[in-house]
């Protein structure tokens, strides 16, 4: 028994420390970006000034410029835009099991598992699908994005909303499942704010001009 504990006290150590260095070289690789303790990265991407708040845990993921992601949330295999705000204890991908089989057990339909006994000898289904998010979404705590879907950019996902199927650009969706509550903006302006694409303007003009975010009207007048 005894045995058995330093062992797992070495594992332990072995695996914070990697992932110590592996959060290292994330820092390394994208100065402008901040990856607070705890985070567990790998196999991502991320663009410029982005924050990852303690104890995130991303995987297979691309990030874009600006947005930030708080404390404890879980991402896997999604493509996000840029400007998103993401709430703590988001899960976004957690993976989807089969369900018009005689079991939902992966063991019986996947080999590539971490599980301790696997019967199947070949993967037969895909647990995994790619999530897409757009620019400037807002994801509020602990919301449920099913693996496959697309949001679109400008939306907003309610608190412990359960999100499975697609989300226009800026609408206001919540519930269980989530459903439509409202656009943020009418069909003209967003048909403008998406011509736009500003979340591809310069650090420069939005430093210039960022007062103009305040009033719709007003920043389509500018541009």
């Amino acid at each position: 028994m005894v045995v058995f504990f330093l062992k797992r006290l070495v594992q332990n150590l072995l695996s914070n420390v990697q992932d110590i260095l592996n959060l290292y070289k994330f820092k390394k690789k994208h100065p402008s970006c901040e990856f607070l303790s705890g985070a567990k990265i790998s196999n991502s991407l991320f663009g410029n000034h982005s924050i990852i708040f303690n104890d995130v845990i991303i995987d297979s993921c691309s990030i874009g410029d600006h947005t930030y992601i708080q404390k404890k949330s879980t991402i896997f295999n999604a493509d996000i835009g840029k400007f998103c705000s993401i709430a703590s204890q988001v899960s976004i991908g957690p993976g989807i099991h089969k369900v018009d089989g005689v079991s939902t057990h992966p063991a019986f339909y996947l080999r590539n598992t971490p599980l301790k006994k696997k019967f199947s000898d070949k993967d037969l289904f895909l647990p995994f699908k790619k999530t897409t998010i757009g620019h400037d979404v807002w994801i509020g705590e602990r919301a449920i994005l099913i693996d496959g879907i697309s949001i679109g950019t400008g939306a907003i996902i309610a608190a412990g909303s359960v999100v499975t199927k697609d989300v226009e650009p800026y609408s206001v969706v919540g519930g269980v499942p989530a459903k439509h509550i409202k656009f943020r903006v009418g069909e003209d302006e967003r048909e403008l704010l998406l011509a736009s694409k500003w979340w591809d303007f310069s650090d420069e003009w939005l430093s210039n001009n960022y007062i103009l975010f305040g009033n719709v009207s007003e920043f389509l007048k500018k541009i």
